[in-house]
């Protein structure tokens, strides 16, 4: 049986502008990271979510794509955002204009597990009062804890294990189950579609 709880809230933190003074940190990479705040910067909006995801109840993990429309405000090679302990496989980013989505291009992923970001990083410069959509795959083991996207198990009247997958987001637990701007102030719409298996179950506080 698989239940899903989808559920928002998010972290407070403090911001700051791309030209705060202060030393940035190293990415895993060894490269710098751009950004040395814990709380967002707030030069991107993220404006809807389409996520599909796909929990493997047998080798107790997931697969996972994020389409996030974004608009910036100010321009910016770098979109700053929250994860954590999610393995990014692929970050595309295309301009839009009147529902129209145009050609993609690949966005390079610096990451910063201290503060839980990651840095897509834009050949070309995001053009300020303009909505692009960014397109993140990505891979994770479900939390054997009681927080993101975690696993859990309970016995039947006769006595069988029964194997489910739920959603624990608050209050800064949505970046285990998804790349997202996990903080308050950036609200946004959501789409979700699940993926499962036929034996299974999908519950949902929201629509699928």
């Amino acid at each position: 049986m698989l239940f899903l709880a989808l559920g928002m809230l998010c972290q407070v933190m403090q911001c700051a502008s791309d030209h705060d003074i202060g030393d940035f940190p190293s990415a895993t990479n060894g490269q710098k990271f751009p950004w040395n705040k814990m709380r967002l910067p707030d030069r991107i909006l993220p404006v809807h979510y389409d996520l599909s995801i796909h929990p493997n109840l047998t080798t107790l993990n997931f697969t996972g794509l994020v389409r996030i429309q974004i608009f910036v405000k100010q321009e910016t090679r770098f979109i700053i955002l929250h994860s954590k302990h999610l393995e990014i496989t692929k970050a595309t980013i295309a301009s839009t204009s009147d529902g129209v989505t145009y050609v993609e291009s690949g966005l390079y992923i610096l990451e910063y597990p201290p503060y839980e970001q990651i840095a897509l990083e834009s050949a070309k410069p995001l053009a300020s009062g303009e909505e692009y959509v960014i397109n993140i795959n990505y891979a994770a083991n479900l939390s054997d804890g009681f927080y993101g996207f975690y696993t859990s198990n309970y016995r039947t009247a006769d006595g069988k294990t029964r194997i489910l997958a739920s959603t624990h987001f608050e209050p800064t637990s949505a970046r285990m189950a998804f790349p997202c701007f996990d903080e308050p102030s950036f609200k946004a719409n959501f789409s979700i579609k699940l993926r499962r298996e036929k034996q299974h179950i999908a519950l949902s506080n929201m629509p699928m």
